[in-house]
């Protein structure tokens, strides 16, 4: 049986200004603007991928894009090119800000989109690390993110500290942590003003826990109230009341645009270069958070260049959607096995309705929120590598464990116990 082995889990996330280093290089992030990247743009990014770092644009679980593999001589060029073509900010206060990601499925300035480029402009004001120290607090931690959905609700599954949207009766909506509670205000910047005093709070407040400070707001909300004055004129609700209409996959009919997918969230800069140059440069490319792009039909009514097709995923019943990987080895030090060539090597065996995710240690850093499956490798007091396989969500008990062997009877050990009825 395989024991836990010693993992180093990173306390923030990394972006321009502030990139992370791994085993292969650099990871240097962009997080688009309201999901959204022009067709000039992605062109930038495949030609720094290409130029700088691995040949591959990385597509992340909250819509956000990085490069990796870049040499620490490349970073000040890569950064000033990003800074250029507006892919990331001149200022780096506001790269440190807290990320506010957005749904992709709303028109230009309606209510959605209104609401995240408010929520967008007042976290960089009062929310950098500069701003809270102004304001006597300390810098949020940099996992500590606010979300803005649609009226749909596609994103709830997703993780967040701040779930914002804009809703169908006209009010705005928020929600805090991980919460079944919510408010609801009559204006989008009563909602901001709401984001905007919780986050002060939680800054302030989590510093003064006996333990270490709390990492996300759902933790320090299991002991204590937020101070935001803000939502005490909100109206209150116990429980939302939609559930979220859930994710689109690659290829589902959407009167936006098309939805196209890449293996494993990995998008072939080559690939990305030719389908950019055959679009005009105005052109939107918006990034799901579920490692796909839209491309929208309004700036695009010609068929959309998809040369290179192996390098995208254009049907919701390709099986290389039924699995997930982490970076794995060699691009990661903590990974003891190549997740992603793994996870493309058994997605043919899985049923549609599994969904297998592969991580090269027990972190399971990547893990989507539809993973039906899991398996994730750690080592013993030998140093063997060992294979877990099972459900995935809270474990009742240790998961099954075979030695890992760098051979296709690994692929075989996995299946059967995908198809154990007993696991």
């Amino acid at each position: 049986m395989s024991s836990p082995d010693s993992i180093q889990i990173r306390g923030w996330c990394p972006s321009t200004w502030r990139p992370m280093q791994a085993q292969d290089g650099w990871i240097v992030r962009v997080r688009p603007h309201c999901a959204s990247l022009t067709a000039a743009q992605w062109l930038v990014l495949a030609k720094l991928a290409q130029t700088h770092a691995a040949p591959q644009i990385e597509l992340t679980r909250l819509g956000n894009v990085q490069l990796r593999g870049v040499h620490e001589s490349a970073l000040p060029a890569l950064r000033s090119e990003l800074i250029a073509s507006g892919l990331a900010p001149a200022d780096e206060q506001a790269d440190l800000a807290p990320a506010v990601h957005c749904t992709p499925f709303y028109a230009t300035g309606d209510r959605s989109h209104a609401l995240a480029q408010a929520l967008s402009a007042a976290a960089v004001r009062y929310l950098s690390p500069l701003a809270l120290r102004k304001q006597s607090a300390g810098a949020l931690p940099g996992k500590f993110g606010m979300l803005v959905d649609d009226p749909e609700r596609r994103l709830r599954s997703m993780s967040s500290d701040l779930h914002l949207w804009a809703a169908h009766d006209g009010s705005y909506g928020l929600a805090l942590g991980q919460a079944d509670e919510c408010y609801y205000f009559e204006s989008d910047e009563h909602a901001v003003q709401a984001a905007i005093q919780v986050a002060r709070w939680f800054a302030r407040e989590r510093m003064t826990s006996a333990a270490r400070p709390a990492a996300r707001l759902h933790h320090l909300l299991k002991s204590r109230t937020p101070n935001a004055p803000a939502l005490g004129a909100a109206r209150h609700y116990a429980i939302w009341a939609n559930e979220g209409a859930g994710p689109l996959r690659p290829g589902t009919p959407n009167p936006q645009g098309l939805l196209i997918g890449a293996p494993l969230g990995r998008v072939d800069a080559p690939a990305m270069q030719k389908l950019a140059a055959g679009l005009p440069a105005h052109s939107e490319i918006r990034v799901t958070p579920w490692k796909s792009l839209l491309v929208l039909h309004e700036e695009s009514p010609a068929p959309v260049p998809l040369r290179h097709a192996s390098q995208w995923i254009t049907r919701p019943t390709d099986m290389r959607l039924r699995v997930s990987a982490c970076t794995g080895a060699p691009g990661c030090p903590q990974a003891h096995i190549p997740a992603q060539s793994m996870a493309l090597q058994i997605a043919d065996w899985l049923l549609a309705d599994q969904h297998l995710h592969i991580s090269g240690c027990a972190k399971l850093c990547a893990l989507p929120a539809d993973a039906t499956h899991i398996v994730f490798a750690g080592t013993d007091a030998s140093g063997q590598v060992w294979l877990n396989t099972g459900p995935a969500g809270p474990q009742q008990r240790p998961l099954p464990a075979t030695r890992y062997r760098a051979s296709s009877s690994d692929l075989h050990d996995i299946q059967q116990q995908l198809h154990d009825p007993h696991l």
